[in-house]
C-alpha cells in the first residue's frame, strides 16, 4: 500500500516569528512511520525576503520537507489558493495551519484518527488561545476567546483553516476554491461548499493547536469590530447560494433582532462588569453586521 503524502499549508503574510513557529511545531508532529510530511508555506508578500530565510532555517535545522512558494495577488484566499494549486496533484491529505499557531506533536495524528475513526472527508477543530501578557479579568470572565466545545465526531456544516484536515481529492469537486471575493470568512464558505457536494466534515477535540494572541486584539473595541465583520460575512456566505435572496431577508430580520438585544443589553450593562457591556456591544454589532452583509455587495466587509 503506497504511503500517504500529506502536505501542511501555510498562507503567510508578514509574520516571521509565528511562521518559524508553526513550521517547528509542524516538524515535531508525531505520525506512523510510512505517512510522508512535508509543508507548502504560501508568501503573500513577494518582496519580503524573511519567508525565505525563514524556510531555509527550519529546513535544515529539523529535516523537514519545506516548499516556499509565492501569492503575489494580496489577500488570504489568493495565498491558500496558490498553496492549493502546488498540493493538489502531489498529495493525497491536506491540512491548514494558520501562521499565528503552533501544533502540538499530537495535532495531525488526532486528526488522521478521528478521520479513520468516522470515515469523514474533513476533520476540523478548534483553536487554544494563548496570550502574549495576562488577560485582564473582562475577558477572562467573559470567555471572548474560549473554544467551543464539541465532542470529537460531531458532525459539522463547515470548517475553518486554523485546524484542518481533508482528502485532496475533494478539490475536484468545486470548479474554484477559495472565493477572494470574501475578505472574511473565506475558509468556512469554502467548506461549506465541500459539504454541499456530500463531503462529511467531523470535529476533533484533541489536541488543537496553539493561537499565539496578540495584546491588541484583547479589547472591546477588536472584539466588536470583529463582531460586525462576522456579521457581515455570515450573510454575504448565505446568500451565495441559489436561496440568496431567503437568505437576505432572514438575516435582516436576525440583525434587526440582534440589534435590540445588544441594545438592551447595554442598558443593563451600564449597572453590570465590563465583560457584560463587551458582550452587549458585540452582540449589537453582530446585528449590525448581519443588516450590512444582507444590503450590500457579496464579500464587501473588510477584514479586521
Amino acid at each position: 500500500m503506497n504511503a500517504p503524502r500529506i502536505a501542511v499549508l501555510i498562507a503567510t503574510f508578514r509574520r516571521p516569528v509565528g511562521l518559524e513557529r508553526a513550521l517547528r511545531s509542524i516538524a515535531t508532529q508525531r505520525l506512523e512511520s510510512h505517512q510522508r510530511l512535508h509543508a507548502i508555506v504560501a508568501n503573500n508578500d513577494p518582496a519580503d525576503p524573511t519567508p525565505r530565510e525563514v524556510v531555509t532555517r527550519v529546513a535544515t535545522e529539523t529535516g523537514l520537507a519545506i516548499e516556499l512558494v509565492d501569492a503575489p495577488n494580496r489577500g488570504v484566499a489568493h495565498a491558500r489558493n496558490r498553496a492549493l494549486s502546488v498540493a493538489h496533484e502531489q498529495y493525497d491529505l491536506i491540512a491548514f495551519l494558520d501562521d499565528d499557531e503552533e501544533a502540538p506533536e499530537g495535532w495531525l495524528g488526532a486528526l488522521l484518527a478521528t478521520k479513520a475513526r468516522f470515515g469523514a472527508d474533513v476533520v476540523t477543530g478548534g483553536i487554544v488561545p494563548s496570550f502574549d501578557m495576562e488577560p485582564p479579568d473582562w475577558a477572562i470572565e467573559g470567555r471572548f476567546f474560549a473554544r467551543p466545545e464539541r465532542a470529537t465526531g460531531t458532525v459539522r456544516p463547515w470548517a475553518f483553516t486554523g485546524n484542518v484536515l481533508f482528502d485532496a481529492s475533494l478539490l475536484a469537486r468545486l470548479p474554484t476554491w477559495f472565493d477572494a471575493r470574501f475578505t472574511q470568512g473565506e475558509d468556512r464558505h469554502f467548506f461549506a461548499r465541500l459539504a454541499a457536494t456530500g463531503a462529511r466534515i467531523v470535529w476533533c477535540t484533541e489536541d488543537a493547536p496553539i493561537e499565539h494572541v496578540p495584546v491588541e486584539r484583547v479589547n472591546p473595541a477588536w472584539l466588536t469590530r470583529r463582531m460586525r465583520t462576522i456579521g457581515r460575512s455570515v450573510t454575504a456566505i448565505e446568500r451565495d447560494t441559489p436561496r440568496a435572496a431567503f437568505a437576505a431577508t432572514r438575516n435582516f430580520a436576525k440583525g434587526i433582532a440582534w440589534i435590540a438585544i445588544g441594545a438592551c443589553e447595554r442598558v443593563v450593562g451600564t449597572f453590570a462588569g465590563e465583560a457584560r457591556r463587551v458582550h452587549a456591544s458585540m452582540h449589537l454589532a453582530y446585528g449590525v453586521g448581519l443588516v450590512e452583509g444582507s444590503v450590500g455587495s457579496i464579500g464587501s466587509s473588510p477584514r479586521s
